[in-house]
């Protein structure tokens, strides 16, 4: 809908504000999880530098904010502004601390995705992935080992079965990660 210009402009605009509204929600969150845990301020900080630093975050941050611009330039579009003009005014609108109506409804936005965002979650999922990739790869190393004929097979080409059980095993340890990152997702959302 939007020229290639105009796209280019609203993420370098998104690029520019988004981190100001991402520290102003992890400020929120911070404080939330001081109350749930009661850990000094400096160690929460230490753990919030290390979150917001992760790129995939600020990716996300900004991917919202695209969005939120363009529905809010195509609405502007549909009652008569140009591309530039609406462009101009969304920036306008949602630039950082702008106190208008439409600065304040996209600062909610994050505050609810901080909300809902849970530390504990990501560690979850992650410890998933390790314990079925090494399970994986354990118990397919281990039945690719006794299914070539065991030690005395395995110099003398078993040890391709051995890696072959190995490869499966962490392939559907992946599987198996992939498959509880999707469960606890689906259960966040309800």
């Amino acid at each position: 809908m939007f020229s290639h210009e105009m796209k280019e402009k609203i993420k370098q605009f998104a690029k520019e504000q988004a981190p100001y509204y991402l520290e102003e929600a992890e400020m929120t969150y911070m404080e939330k999880l001081r109350r749930k845990t009661g850990e000094a301020k400096s160690k929460m900080m230490a753990k919030l530098a290390k979150f917001k630093s992760r790129s995939e975050t600020a990716m996300e941050a900004q991917n919202d904010m695209i969005l939120y611009m363009s529905d809010y330039m195509k609405d502007l579009m549909e009652q008569g502004l140009s591309e530039q003009e609406a462009f101009e005014r969304a920036k306008e609108e949602l630039k950082f601390r702008s106190e208008t109506t439409k600065s304040a409804d996209l600062q909610e936005r994050i505050f609810a995705y901080y909300n809902n965002f849970d530390p504990a979650d990501y560690e979850a999922i992650g410890l998933f992935y390790g314990a079925f990739v090494f399970l994986g790869l354990s118990i397919g190393a281990l039945v690719g080992f006794i299914g070539s004929g065991g030690w005395e097979m395995f110099l003398s080409g078993g040890w391709i079965r051995t890696l072959i059980g190995a490869v499966v095993g962490v392939l559907i340890g992946v599987g198996m990660g992939l498959l509880s990152h999707a469960v606890i997702v689906l259960k966040r959302k309800k």
